[in-house]
């Protein structure tokens, strides 16, 4: 066992129940190191493009942040069905899975501004200088879906966790100090 690991199994064994989850992989074959790697740098790409006013840059990094979480979701949630590859099936199949409908709506909305933006740009149904308010009006959207998702699906670690099997991708979160770190840095 890594010294990782054993941090990890030292801190479920103290703290109080329900501090952590465990969230099932969604890829059977995930790029694991690559995507830390690429999420850690994250919230860095979007405050550099939106400084500089790549604005579709800003979209197109939020809406993929957004389908990972809603493929947590689906992935972390009862379900029968495969999970849908294409954004707008996947956020319907989460509304039939519990994601609230106002989340839905809003989401909803940003996506169609997002298809509106990245396929529509060149052929003028926006001008560059709309998507300035589809990023603003998506602003904190990201950090609200990954807190419900939170909250709402993954299994709750329990001091068996050392004994029990994981797949490769499945992820362990601190789940409220995760939201509080969601609400303390800038937007997604």
């Amino acid at each position: 066992m890594d010294n990782d690991t054993s941090r990890l199994i030292e801190a479920i064994r103290s703290s109080p129940p329900g501090t952590f989850k465990l969230f099932r992989a969604t890829e059977t074959q995930p790029e694991v190191e690559q995507s830390m790697t690429n999420r850690e740098d994250l919230a860095a790409r979007v405050q550099h493009a939106r400084s500089s006013n790549c604005f579709m840059e800003v979209i197109s990094l939020r809406m993929q942040y957004m389908d990972v979480w809603l493929r947590v979701y689906y992935q972390n949630t009862p379900h029968a069905a495969p999970r849908k590859r294409e954004f707008g099936r996947l956020l319907k199949q989460c509304l039939t899975q519990g994601l609230t409908k106002d989340l839905y709506d809003r989401i909803h909305r940003f996506n169609k501004d997002r298809v509106k933006a990245i396929h529509g740009y060149l052929v003028g149904l926006i001008a560059y200088d709309q998507l300035s308010a589809v990023v603003s009006e998506s602003d904190g959207l990201s950090e609200e879906l990954t807190e419900f998702v939170l909250l709402n699906s993954g299994e709750t670690v329990t001091t068996a966790f050392a004994t029990e099997h994981h797949d490769r991708g499945d992820a362990v979160y601190p789940v409220q100090s995760l939201v509080e770190h969601l609400k303390s840095r800038p937007f997604i």
